[in-house]
């Protein structure tokens, strides 16, 4: 009881003073929105002997022109930042205390959960490294639309870490984050679906569901055309996740969709 109190106190402290570096980049011009840059680079340890430790690794981009406060908001609770502990937080918050919040229930996180199976077998210590890491970055699509990409990879165990791009597409007129539902005619979702798979198909070379779930894709899925899609000029790149909808050896998959087939369903 006495060693595990003094084990508590100690990881307390380390997770207080652990290694951080902060820094406020300079303000980048993309589609005539500035854009401001957070860097976070923060060690979590478990004990005074380098491991067990979570890393992680923030390049965190926001718009600094006023009027963009809930976009700013709704980046940070929607995907980009894992695990999202920002979703049930109602109220708006600056890009600033939403990426040190995430921090700090990060730490928490890791310091209570971790922390446990820790001290509960310490011989294992290397099990119980967590990474992750998120850059986002900001680019130019079609006209009134920037692509606000978040390159992310999360390791807690396993035989691998699982990366991922989320993509958000901000409409800088209307001042918000477009959905499928903003491009697509309603009831779009069945045609899209079966567009997206036929670009698949064409990708891949093959003709047919099953020849696709030969090659391990939608293995015990129903095809779906993901709602995590980057807008271009003149198409759509649809992205899935690593082990989404394949097997990991696949890694990312993007099915890029001109607008020509898209046409019928496009706004």
């Amino acid at each position: 009881m006495k060693k595990n109190l003094i084990f508590m106190i100690l990881a307390t402290l380390v997770v207080a003073c652990g290694g951080k570096k902060e820094s406020d980049g300079a303000t980048v011009e993309v589609s005539d929105l500035s854009w401001g840059m957070l860097e976070r680079d923060t060690t979590i340890m478990l004990s005074s002997g380098g491991s067990p430790k979570a890393e992680l690794h923030l390049i965190i981009y926001y718009i600094k022109d006023k009027g963009f406060e809930q976009v700013n908001d709704s980046l940070l609770r929607d995907g980009v930042l894992v695990p999202d502990y920002l979703w049930h937080n109602d109220s708006t918050t600056t890009a600033q205390n939403a990426v040190d919040t995430y921090i700090r229930l990060f730490a928490e996180d890791y310091h209570r959960d971790y922390g446990a199976m820790y001290r509960s077998d310490a011989t294992h210590a290397e099990s119980y490294n967590v990474q992750f890491t998120c850059k986002t970055s900001v680019h130019a699509s079609r006209d009134g639309i920037v692509n606000y990409m978040a390159e992310t990879f999360y390791f807690a165990g396993g035989q691998h870490g699982v990366d991922m791009i989320t993509v958000k597409n901000i409409d800088t007129r209307q001042k918000h984050i477009l959905h499928a539902s903003d491009l697509f005619v309603p009831g779009y979702e069945d045609r899209l679906n079966d567009i997206v798979v036929e670009q698949l198909y064409h990708d891949r070379g093959v003709k047919s569901l099953e020849e696709l779930r030969d090659h391990g894709f939608f293995v015990g899925l129903e095809p779906y055309a993901t709602s995590n899609f980057m807008v271009g000029k003149h198409d759509i790149t649809f992205i899935y996740g690593d082990s989404e909808i394949a097997p990991h050896e696949e890694g990312i998959i993007r099915v890029e969709v001109s607008n020509s087939k898209l046409k019928g369903i496009l706004k």
